[in-house]
């Protein structure tokens, strides 16, 4: 990308479709990094009441959050695999460089469905686990 701006601001000579490329990259690495970042608790967590709800309301709190989580991406799930079926269909490509736009709207999905995944599984876990003890 450093490249690109040098090339582009001071050879006067930019790189045709750098920015698709950097566009589909980001699509593919963040939406694959996302499942594996929940899978590692490695996301940013914000525990502003924690201190104030106690084990139980700690418990309901994240028990809301995965479940609101879970259906948004559903719902989110269901839009991406729909785009990502036209684009197929219609072999839709982006302007410069021609890039199948399937592909990304398919590592969107995937992603999305893959981070659904851990966070029903991490829900089970939470009531395996129960209230007690927790976090």
């Amino acid at each position: 990308m450093t490249w690109a701006v040098f090339a582009r601001y001071v050879l006067n000579d930019p790189i045709l479709g750098d920015t698709e490329l950097v566009k589909m990259g980001m699509a593919l690495v963040v939406m694959m990094a996302m499942p594996y970042a929940a899978w590692q608790g490695a996301h940013i967590r914000v525990d502003i009441l924690d201190g104030k709800l106690g084990e139980r309301g700690r418990f309901v709190a994240d028990v809301f959050a995965r479940v609101v989580s879970i259906f948004v991406l559903y719902l989110l799930i269901t839009k991406t695999y729909d785009k990502a079926w036209d684009a197929w269909e219609y072999e839709d490509v982006t302007n410069m460089i021609e890039i199948p736009v399937w592909v990304p709207y398919t590592a969107i999905t995937v992603g999305m469905g893959l981070f659904g995944l851990v966070l029903l599984w991490q829900l089970v876990a939470q009531f395996r686990r129960g209230v007690r003890g927790y976090e």
